[in-house]
């Protein structure tokens, strides 16, 4: 009986079991986040390239409509120079936007794992929505890491009393029992019945023993050690604890501010498709210039873009705010 010193073993591996689940758990989060987030990246760089082609689509038209109108001795040449530039110009950023799309597939492969240099996204999947912050902070308490800092304390704590244990007596039992006679048979007097192998003269003997380490200061002093570590990890702990309602909080207010920038940019959108197709009428007709359609044009392009920017943002951002309250997204 060691009062209690092999159970504050047990205790301790079983924490520190536990411990490493916690931590496993964590990382699962980590990688539907990852996964989650390369998701999003492609379905926006997908979306980039889209508006970069339809521009580059209307640039064209514009510069064969400006040609034909140069011909004709209808428009200045100054006209189809400027639709030139412009047909570069989003050929350019077409290219780029190619580009991106072509990392935002491989960095998505090679987040899910996959042994395809590249993996393409279809679909748009509605991104979780955001719940009121504070009833979010009360799920901070089961964040993997919070749970993980917490279980640290126990498990410094079982470690604390293990080794006040090792301070502690062991007591021991001792017994035997032995039922023989002996086996050789005697010079005088009458043989022992069997030859001694049945039982004739039981023997027997009980015994109790007490070991105590009375003094043992290096013991003494790495308790002392572990209590100080106890307290120590206890402080990580609380503060592990309000860093991740701060986590919370800021998440929250990551998203929110992207579902108003998302509203904007969407208004924003609209208003420069109206704006592109009334210069558009008007360059056709003859009351307005090739710079008023560029500019239209310029303005259309980066609305589209700035909008599929802001749905991955507001995608990220309800994403990450899942993961600080540990939801599966």
């Amino acid at each position: 009986w060691d009062f209690g010193r092999t159970a504050s073993e047990e205790a301790a591996a079983r924490l520190l079991r536990d411990i490493e689940s916690y931590r496993a758990r964590g990382a699962a989060f980590d990688t539907r986040y990852a996964v989650a987030a390369a998701y999003y990246g492609v379905l926006a760089a997908a979306s980039v390239q889209s508006a970069s082609e339809a521009a580059l689509e209307r640039a064209t038209q514009h510069r064969d409509y400006a040609s034909a109108n140069v011909k004709n001795g209808l428009r200045p040449p100054i006209e189809l120079t400027r639709a030139e530039a412009d047909v570069a110009r989003y050929e350019a950023a077409l290219t780029r936007a190619r580009g991106a799309l072509h990392v935002a597939r491989t960095w998505f492969a090679a987040t899910v794992g996959v042994d395809d240099a590249e993996l393409d996204a279809a679909g748009l999947t509605e991104a979780p929505t955001v719940e009121d912050p504070e009833l979010a902070v009360k799920h901070a308490t089961r964040a993997p890491q919070v749970l993980e800092s917490q279980l640290r304390v126990e498990e410094q704590r079982a470690l604390t009393q293990r080794l006040e244990a090792s301070t502690l007596p062991n007591l021991s039992a001792t017994a035997a029992i032995s039922a023989r006679a002996g086996g050789a048979p005697p010079s005088s007097g009458s043989s022992v019945p069997g030859y001694g192998l049945l039982p004739g003269v039981p023997n027997y003997d009980l015994g109790v023993v007490l070991t105590w380490p009375l003094l043992d200061v290096g013991v003494l002093r790495k308790a002392e050690a572990s209590r100080a570590r106890e307290r120590a990890l206890g402080l990580e702990a609380k503060l592990a604890l309000r860093t991740q309602e701060a986590v919370i909080r800021a998440a929250w207010n990551e998203a929110t501010v992207a579902q108003t920038a998302l509203e904007a940019l969407e208004r924003g959108a609209k208003a420069a498709a109206d704006n592109y197709d009334q210069a558009d009428h008007r360059f056709r007709v003859g009351l307005g210039t090739s710079t008023e359609l560029a500019d239209a044009q310029a303005l259309r392009t980066q609305a589209e873009v700035e909008l599929a920017i802001g749905r991955f943002q507001l995608a990220r951002t309800r994403i990450a705010f899942e993961r600080s309250i540990a939801e599966i997204p």
